[in-house]
């Protein structure tokens, strides 16, 4: 009888989750960081793994014993906003041919259309790339399809928490 209850939860688990109409979404699209209800176009990035915000600079801090980290983001209509966040731990991001990049990565509550989720993202100079934003895999994972042919299919529509 146990064997059939739990048989029974993965099922529904497993069949609602494939049911979730996901949304489609182009690969470059705006997105909104919140509570501060920044905006910034971002790349949406199937290759890579996990999400990347362009900083300017960084700041470790000490709060309550606890490490945090105050870092500035420009968008793209040059509009600068700092933020303050916990720092979570750091990764190594590889290269070929040279030593990992070790960058900090903090959560952040990212908007994108009327939809919005806490994610790890690591923050990174990104100065000479377009984009001040990567959407990785980790993200859009179960959420998201990408549809390579669009751009900007969506405006961030997700209520500010300030």
């Amino acid at each position: 009888m146990r064997y059939l209850i739990i048989l029974f939860i993965f099922y529904c688990t497993h069949a609602s989750a494939e049911n979730t109409p996901l949304t489609t979404i182009g690969w470059i699209e705006s997105v909104k960081i919140l509570p501060e209800g920044l905006e910034l176009e971002a790349k949406i990035d199937t290759g890579a793994d996990n999400s990347s915000l362009d900083i300017t600079d960084w700041q470790k801090l000490n709060r309550d014993g606890n490490p945090w980290i105050r870092f500035t983001v420009i968008n793209n209509s040059g509009h600068t906003q700092v933020f303050e966040r916990p720092l979570e731990r750091y990764t190594r991001i590889k290269r070929k041919g040279t030593e990992p990049l070790k960058r900090p990565v903090v959560n952040m509550l990212i908007c994108i259309g009327n939809q919005q989720f806490l994610t790890p993202v690591n923050l990174a100079k990104r100065k000479n790339f377009k984009y001040r934003m990567l959407i990785g895999r980790s993200f859009l994972k179960q959420r998201f399809l990408v549809d390579s042919a669009s751009k900007l299919t969506t405006s961030p529509n997700c209520e500010s928490e300030q």
